[in-house]
């Protein structure tokens, strides 16, 4: 009798581990879906990528809905990125007196060095990086204060 005891208790930390996971998937999903950067990403996505997107979600699979994001606000132009990116790419040109620029002097800088992206050198940065730096740019950190976009509700 203790032996099944025992087999019946490893499944059950078991399925205790697997609940706690599948939970902090869907907290960090759920950060990352109200943030400014997932909804500039969809405003901007085309139908096919907002679906691929929904299939992330229903996945429960924050990396790749990470990984979408990044991709998508990386396919749109200069202007749609955020300040901590376009600073990024700004401070890997060497263009002076980055920090203090508003947004869209630093884009037109930025526009005038040549900067452009493609798949191979995403958000401009020089062959060393991976390109990581951008994707781990983006912020999902949870607010306080909720923006826009976290009214509206997302058609699965």
């Amino acid at each position: 009798m203790e032996c099944g005891g025992e087999v019946m208790g490893r499944q059950v930390v078991k399925m205790q581990v697997w609940s706690h996971r599948l939970l902090l998937g869907c907290r960090s999903q759920d950060r990352m879906i109200q943030s400014e950067s997932f909804a500039a990403a969809w405003e901007i996505a085309t139908k096919k990528q907002q679906e691929i997107a929904l299939t992330h979600i229903n996945n429960i699979s924050p990396i790749s809905l990470k990984y979408w994001i990044s991709d998508v606000l990386a396919s749109g132009s200069l202007d749609r990125l955020n300040m901590i990116v376009l600073r990024q790419i700004a401070s890997r040109h060497q263009i002076k007196n980055y920090s203090r620029m508003s947004k869209q002097k630093l884009v037109e800088h930025i526009q005038s060095k040549g900067v452009k992206f493609d798949t191979k050198n995403k958000f401009g940065l020089s062959e060393k990086s991976s390109g990581r730096d951008a994707f781990n740019s983006i912020s999902f950190g949870n607010s306080s204060t909720p923006n826009k976009h976290q009214e509206e509700k997302i058609p699965y």
